[in-house]
């Protein structure tokens, strides 16, 4: 697990950024900082709701492989990608 991922996911856990996020069921997403809104998938609402929950790019990155029924090699890149994208969204 990189290392610079778990550092992107703590920098935006820390300052709250993931928290605020109002996300329906449905991925729905609005951003009450930046007022923009935009949609994720099932997949990516559950992996958003798991990092927030563990703090843990690894915990999380096990738990969706375990429910996804799919390799955690396969789960750890796209999770990696999703932190990533989040980190260049809303910094």
């Amino acid at each position: 697990m990189s290392t610079g991922t778990q550092r992107v996911l703590g920098e935006l856990l820390a300052v709250g950024r993931l928290q605020a996020f109002a996300v329906s069921a449905k991925g729905f997403a609005f951003d009450p900082r930046t007022g923009q809104s935009f949609s994720i998938n099932e997949t990516g609402v559950r992996t958003l709701e798991l990092l927030v929950e563990t703090g843990d790019v690894a915990r999380a990155v096990e738990r969706l492989a375990a429910d996804c029924e799919v390799p955690a090699e396969v789960v750890e890149g796209a999770v990696t990608a999703f932190v990533h994208q989040l980190g260049r969204y809303l910094a």
